[in-house]
């Protein structure tokens, strides 16, 4: 599915809708340059589950985790991989474990290390400029 948000609102509005898709143990790779809306959309996620704090960017903790007030859901796992360089960084994180809680869904910035670890398949979301607009696109 394609979608063109043309502002940080629409983007969230985007997620909100994407929410409604979501099973305790999802893990959803988020594809795109800096910039592109990656923590925008957690923002509308994360929103759109029952979460009324903040949601930063975990460029530099790593690992965020939000408690969200959903029937099923009962957190947000948002995890930014920029930084990472090699697999042997990635291991002393524990991600495996961290992401297969049952109670949870996971949202992974820059997941290309990470994708071979994994046990299931991954959502994937793919975030492009268009113009002055974003571009979002599930597969």
């Amino acid at each position: 599915m394609n979608f063109t948000s043309t502002s940080p609102d629409q983007t969230k509005q985007i997620a909100a809708d994407f929410a409604k898709t979501l099973n305790v143990g999802d893990v959803v790779f988020l594809e795109g340059e800096l910039g592109s809306g990656k923590t925008t959309f957690v923002q509308g996620v994360a929103k759109s589950l029952g979460y009324d704090g903040p949601v930063r960017s975990p460029t530099f903790t790593i690992v965020n985790i939000y408690p969200v007030a959903h029937e099923t859901i009962k957190k947000i796992i948002h995890v930014d991989l920029y930084r990472i360089k090699d697999e042997s960084e990635l291991r002393t994180l524990a991600l495996e474990e961290l992401i297969q809680d049952p109670n949870s869904v996971t949202f992974i910035e820059w997941p290309n290390l990470m994708e071979p670890l994994l046990k299931t398949k991954p959502k994937r979301i793919i975030f492009e400029e268009a113009d002055s607009n974003r571009k979002i696109t599930y597969q």
